[in-house]
């Protein structure tokens, strides 16, 4: 009976350490436990922890390409066709990858924020325009989920939770084993797309709460169609003819108070109604009741910005203009104005 019991406890010890070498020696060693070391390591702030399953400068180095190419497509602006603006920026890389990288460690260890000298003013403001993208302060976990895994590389989807905008996004997370046998996180491979759908994303919560104000001031101007032509104009002092985009417009008070400011946007179209160029005006001046003012703007293009040189090549005779009036002060020193976006 004695013998038995000792077989008994022998084979618990045994299935409990081939229980623990299984969890050692491969656990582990696999994508979901990196995934959940690096979500553990945020939770108690450990840097090196982190940094162990997360290969920030890969994810950084990566994240600096593809937030280019985001603010490309969401500004309609083909950066990527004007070496000289991607030299530069090229050049500053290294800079902004390495203060998004102290900065996010600074957060992972949840040092408190201290006003800092910054030796080189442009990198630091760079890294905070690609930052601003993602409000990460405001998103949260909702899933994790390991997707599929082969010869050293792994993919897995983060499930994220914007509380602001009350809407969900996806991650997708490229993993790889290092030489350790330990999975990092190497690079967030859909981070361009992510980066256009939160800017839709906060783009329609703003057209949905400006809605009101925007119909508004659309009720208290009314405007005519708008005449655009490319005017070239010859100066001694300059080797090349400078080229002029006039837009002229009628625009009539169909309110009660005179109008003494006004803000607007020119947007230039295509033949299918597409966007092709867009820019700020503004008017001063008196519009009384029932009054209309012809509204003359001219805009110097540059063949040097891609967007100005389409521009300059395109048939305006084909072209369609239109005007959004974005704010308008009364004489009686009411406002209409709409709300600007929070990040």
């Amino acid at each position: 009976m004695k013998s038995k019991k000792t077989l008994t406890l022998i084979l618990v010890l045994v299935a409990v350490l081939s229980g623990a070498a299984f969890y050692f020696l491969y656990f582990v060693r696999t994508p979901a436990y990196a995934l959940n070391q690096a979500r553990l390591a945020l939770r108690e702030h450990n840097t090196a922890k982190f940094e162990q399953y997360v290969d920030l400068q890969s994810v950084l180095d990566n994240a600096f390409e593809d937030i280019i190419k985001a603010e490309s497509k969401i500004n309609n602006d083909n950066l990527f066709s004007n070496p000289f603006a991607l030299g530069i920026l090229h050049m500053l890389k290294p800079s902004v990858v390495n203060l998004m990288k102290q900065e996010a460690l600074d957060r992972i260890a949840a040092k408190p924020e201290q006003e800092e000298k910054v030796s080189d003013p442009v990198p630091d403001a760079m890294r905070r325009n690609l930052e601003r993208h993602i409000p990460l302060d405001k998103l949260s976990v909702k899933d994790l989920k390991l997707n599929k895994q082969e010869k050293g590389q792994a993919t897995a989807t983060l499930v994220l939770h914007d509380a602001n905008l009350q809407k969900d996004f996806l991650a997708n997370l490229l993993m790889e084993a290092n030489d350790k046998s330990d999975w990092q996180v190497k690079k967030v491979s859909n981070l361009s797309e992510l980066i256009i759908q939160f800017s839709a994303a906060k783009k329609a919560k703003q057209a949905a709460a400006n809605k009101p104000i925007m119909e508004r001031l659309n009720q208290s101007v009314s405007t005519s169609e708008v005449g655009l032509h490319i005017f070239k104009e010859s100066n001694s002092k300059e080797p090349e003819p400078q080229q002029l985009l006039l837009a002229s417009v009628s625009a009539t008070n169909k309110t009660k108070v005179a109008i003494n400011r006004m803000y607007y946007d020119v947007t230039i179209l295509d033949e299918k109604g597409k966007e092709l160029y867009s820019y700020p005006e503004h008017f001063r001046g008196s519009i009384p009741p029932g009054a209309t003012v012809e509204l003359e703007t001219s805009k110097k293009l540059n063949a040097l910005l891609p967007d100005d040189k389409r521009l300059m090549s395109l048939d305006m005779s084909k072209l369609k203009g239109r005007i959004q009036i974005t704010y308008i002060a009364f004489d009686d020193g009411n406002v209409l104005s709409p709300n600007t976006f929070m990040e």
